[in-house]
């Protein structure tokens, strides 16, 4: 597993160990773009890079509204109502998995897990509302995706907003949000200016939608009750204050104070590091992060150009930052399944396996969310689930995938161990591999088609290049991105 120094230091040269390893060459730019940028590289988007040119790519991407993704989008309604219990899972999966707006799929799963909720503890459609909003705005401004989070039903049943009222303030909101979404802890709060947000924000509520005589949520939207507002002033320790607006004005004060501290310095400072975490490597290169902090700062945190400042910078693509991330369980499923091109897919079936992976975005009953950050995601916990997984994808054993050998080794399979490890790893892994690594494959390769005759036919050759997909999919390499 990725955890281990010796194979580590393969991708990291100066890591514990790299004296002893001969490091893997950098992979491509365009590679390695497509391995932080979208859910897994496939053919059609080397095509499309080839075709334009990175920067333009990026560029495109950063641009969702004018992709045309409607042939996709058309199948969404056909499988899950947005209403339906795990509706916001197989709906953000099915996105990752075939949409052309990968980046703004990619930047939409940062802000789902940034500002996370909890289904368990909301409504399902007001999930999947949530993420719609976050796409909808995802390369817009902080402030904005800000806004979008507090205001949402899935955040106000998440953090117990209802219950916030003049007579007996929650915290639950205040807290995360200085804690989580904006300042961070250190970020220059007090106990005190918790109490004082709460107060802020009494009166957030939220409104079901039902259907008459249904009896699913079929709608959730925002409301604030002025009746239960505390409409007097409220004075914080970093900065802010308000005098205190009475009936409907009372919820200014709320957007006066998301304002605010959506261009902090500190908040700034919090969510640009998550976001090159995710983004770039867990230990983000000192000036790649300076430059996308003054980015965010002096553009008043346009999130379209602080990402595009995150990929242009040089540090982007080096030999610290290759490799060095560790796929999350939502984001193995979704690679392993992009880049084994299913011509369809039963979508619940593959949440239920992210399910397995502890890894559904809307499925983290705390408010931190699941960690950026490569450790949270090894160990034998981790490792056996996945493996239990890249098993069963390439043995069809989950209902409705069923991989199409022929389509991506040709009508003839390979001859050789040689040239059936090369393309396997070439399809999974992009093909760079310690030698040592291929050559063991290869040995088991060869070993198998020595039992079969010549010119073996698919069904012959099948049993074994799912076996030997099985094992790449293991592969320390196969769990970094």
């Amino acid at each position: 597993m990725p955890g281990s120094m010796s194979r580590r230091s393969l991708f990291v040269p100066g890591s514990p160990a790299s004296t002893a390893a001969v490091p893997l060459p950098l992979p491509s730019p365009e590679l390695h773009t497509l391995s932080r940028a979208t859910f897994g590289p496939v053919p059609s988007l080397l095509a499309e890079v080839a075709a334009l040119g990175l920067p333009a790519w990026i560029e495109q991407q950063l641009a969702p509204d004018d992709l045309d993704d409607r042939t996709f989008e058309a199948v969404l309604p056909g499988l899950v109502a947005p209403f339906n219990g795990s509706a916001a899972d197989i709906r953000l999966l099915a996105r990752a998995i075939g949409s052309r707006r990968q980046l703004a799929w990619r930047m939409t799963h940062f802000l789902n897990n940034h500002f996370s909720t909890y289904r368990g503890a909301t409504q399902a459609v007001s999930e999947t509302q949530e993420d719609d909003e976050f796409h909808k705005q995802c390369f817009s401004d902080f402030g904005t995706v800000l806004s979008i989070s507090a205001r949402s039903p899935a955040m106000i049943d998440t953090l117990d907003s209802n219950d916030n009222i003049a007579a007996s303030p929650n915290e639950n909101y205040a807290r995360e949000l200085l804690e989580l979404h904006t300042l961070g802890v250190g970020g220059g709060y007090t106990e005190a200016d918790v109490a004082q947000v709460a107060r802020v924000f009494t009166g957030w509520s939220r409104v079901n939608v039902q259907v008459a005589g249904g009896t699913a949520i079929t709608a959730s939207y925002f409301r604030f009750r002025a009746n239960r507002h505390d409409a007097g002033p409220k004075t914080t320790s970093f900065g802010w204050s308000t005098p205190g607006f009475p009936g409907e004005r009372g919820v200014d004060e709320g957007l006066s104070l998301l304002a605010f501290l959506a261009v902090h310095p500190s908040t700034a400072t919090r969510f640009v590091t998550k976001l090159c975490q995710y983004f770039v490597a867990d230990q983000v290169p000192a000036s790649l992060l300076a430059d996308a902090r003054q980015t965010f700062v002096g553009s008043g945190g346009d999130l379209r150009a602080t990402v595009r400042a995150i990929f242009a910078n040089e540090e982007f693509a080096t030999a610290a930052t290759a490799r060095a991330k560790v796929h999350d369980g939502f984001e193995f499923v979704a690679n392993a399944v992009r880049r084994l091109r299913f011509p369809s897919l039963n979508f619940t079936n593959l949440n239920t396996r992210v399910g397995l992976l502890r890894a559904q975005p809307h499925q983290n009953p705390v408010p931190t969310g699941y960690p950026e950050v490569g450790p949270a995601w090894q160990g034998a916990g981790n490792v056996l689930s996945r493996w239990d997984f890249a098993d069963d994808l390439v043995h069809d054993r989950i209902g409705g995938v069923v991989v199409p050998w022929p389509v991506l080794f040709g009508t003839v399979p390979p001859a050789t161990g040689a040239q059936w490890v090369q393309q396997m790893c070439a399809l999974l892994l992009d093909g760079e591999v310690p030698a040592t690594t291929t050559l063991v494959l290869t040995l088991f390769m060869d070993q198998r088609l020595a039992t079969l005759p010549a010119n073996p036919s698919w069904n012959l050759v099948r049993p074994h290049a799912r076996a030997l997909a099985s094992l790449v999919l293991r592969l320390p390499e196969a769990q970094l991105h």
